[in-house]
């Protein structure tokens, strides 16, 4: 386990499931923000308090495949919503998650993903800006 708790992974906006194992009980919720040693969860606050280490159930976005971690929790937000994401109480709560414990197989596929996912947005943002360096040649006359 490391205990330099600084970033060294980039993160990823994603979209994918998660279920919290919260008191025998599942809790789902959208994971929005993904590195290789954590992620930031979102779903509609419902009350209660949050537990220091949880059992996460995380489907790893892109791939067809779920792993198990136990999560430490790095922060807990709630914040205003407009929509319906905010349920009854019109709030979100949003967890960080630090992935403490997984399996080395699934700790190695999650590296990847976000490793690839982020080298390939970079990559396409290099692309587009070659082609607005092109593209400007033109209004130049």
């Amino acid at each position: 386990m490391r205990e330099d708790h600084r970033r060294y992974s980039p993160r990823i906006d994603v979209e994918a499931l998660c279920w919290e194992m919260i008191g025998g009980h599942e809790r789902s919720s959208l994971i929005v923000d993904l590195s290789s040693d954590g992620a930031r969860l979102e779903r509609p606050y419902v009350g209660g308090q949050i537990q220091r280490e949880v059992a996460l159930q995380l489907e790893v976005p892109g791939i067809d495949e779920v792993m198990w971690a136990k999560g430490e929790v790095c922060f807990d937000h709630l914040v205003q919503a407009t929509g319906p994401e905010g349920g009854l109480l019109g709030l979100v709560r949003r967890t960080g998650y630090r992935i403490a414990v997984a399996a080395t197989r699934d700790l190695k596929m999650l590296r990847e993903l976000v490793f690839d996912t982020d080298a390939m947005k970079r990559h396409r943002a290099l692309e587009q800006d070659d082609m607005l360096v092109w593209a400007s040649c033109y209004s130049r006359g």
